[in-house]
């Protein structure tokens, strides 16, 4: 299997792409060869989260997703035209792996009804969320696909874990428009203890935002063999 620095590295390395047959843009590196591993990754953030399309990789900075279903049996909690923006910055602080530092911003439209944290909130309307400090650490089950006589890798499958480091902002508009004493409430919470909050009902959110991510490392990989991408 491919080392996944290497593998983090050549996904984000997509650099002077002429021809979808050709991985040219590629430097490839040995595993031990940091600094090589690092020139890629720094050289290639923009333009894979810029998107590729003869390569089948989306525009990733915005990410766009009509509905997120993030309820749990004592919450109803969707999301619909969410919007993500920071990806493309945050790539290029990566560490090791696929592991991400950095701030993101969501903005959309929810709907809110049941148990959150110690208070039962209700209501609908626009919400934005600024995590000031994300860390998200994914793990890439990779696999070996033959086409036309050549090896290519793929990602069978991942799990990521994420941490919030510092206070982020949350923003309910709405919340209990017609109670002012249960929006006050609501709001105090909220302001206090926003971090809580994005850990119990926004799961769904970061492994949408993953899945989409990884999507497109497949179709990337898809179009280039694996030797094409590392040299051990």
């Amino acid at each position: 299997m491919v080392p996944l620095l290497i593998l983090v590295s050549s996904v984000v390395g997509l650099i002077g792409y002429t021809n979808a047959a050709s991985a040219s843009f590629v430097v490839p590196c040995h595993a031990a060869d940091e600094k090589c591993l690092l020139d890629n990754l720094e050289r290639g953030i923009k333009i894979f989260s810029n998107g590729i399309p003869e390569l089948g990789v989306e525009k990733l900075d915005p990410l766009h997703f009509k509905e997120v279903d993030s309820s749990s049996p004592s919450l109803k909690f969707i999301l619909r035209d969410l919007t993500v923006t920071g990806l493309q910055r945050d790539l290029s602080k990566s560490t090791i792996v696929i592991k991400l530092e950095c701030p993101v911003k969501l903005d959309g439209e929810y709907e809110l009804d049941g148990q959150v944290l110690v208070l039962k909130v209700g209501g609908n309307g626009k919400i934005h969320v600024f995590l000031k400090k994300l860390v998200i650490e994914v793990t890439l089950d990779m696999v070996k696909k033959q086409k036309n006589g050549e090896e290519y890798m793929k990602v069978k499958k991942f799990t990521h874990t994420y941490e919030l480091t510092e206070k982020s902002e949350l923003v309910f508009e709405g919340l209990f428009q017609k109670n002012k004493v249960l929006s006050e409430a609501a709001n105090d919470l909220i302001k206090n203890s926003p971090n809580e909050i994005v850990n119990e009902i926004g799961g769904k959110m970061f492994e949408v935002v993953i899945t989409e991510v990884v999507k497109n490392i497949n179709n990337m990989f898809s179009h280039v063999p694996q030797n094409q991408l590392a040299l051990d």
